[in-house]
């Protein structure tokens, strides 16, 4: 029995068996792939969630911030209209703490010289006992 051996035959054989294991590594590198494809279509779900959640409470916070821009906008406006009863205030303001400020100074000077003047006397009365 004799077996021949062709060069081509031998490399048929070679790229016969390339072929067998690059689809067995193709198979395997595809099974991963479903894999990984089935975990992103989890976290873009979870995403289009928390996209959804984020949105409506954006939807929210507008419509509330819409209207407190009207409540603003009318406080603002008639502050400008106020201006000159405002500087009236902030002056009556200020003069009325002036004015506090000078009495407790007054105050202050005449318990001092109410104090000297005790001294004075019990000095004096000291001064004569002995």
């Amino acid at each position: 029995m004799t077996v021949t051996l062709t060069f081509q035959g031998v490399l048929i054989a070679l790229l016969t068996i390339a072929g067998i294991a690059a689809l067995v590594f193709l198979c395997i590198v595809l099974a991963n792939l479903v894999t990984t494809l089935k975990k992103v279509n989890t976290v873009l779900d979870d995403a289009k969630e928390i996209t959804e959640f984020a949105t409506t409470q954006t939807d929210k916070a507008s419509k509330v911030l819409g209207g407190m821009e009207d409540s603003v906008s009318a406080v603002v406006s008639s502050l400008k209209a106020n201006k000159s009863t405002i500087r009236n205030v902030s002056s009556l303001v200020g003069a009325t703490t002036s004015i506090i400020g000078v009495a407790k100074a007054t105050g202050k000077r005449k318990q001092e010289k109410a104090a000297k003047t005790a001294k004075k006397k019990d000095n004096k009365k000291t001064a004569e006992t002995k």
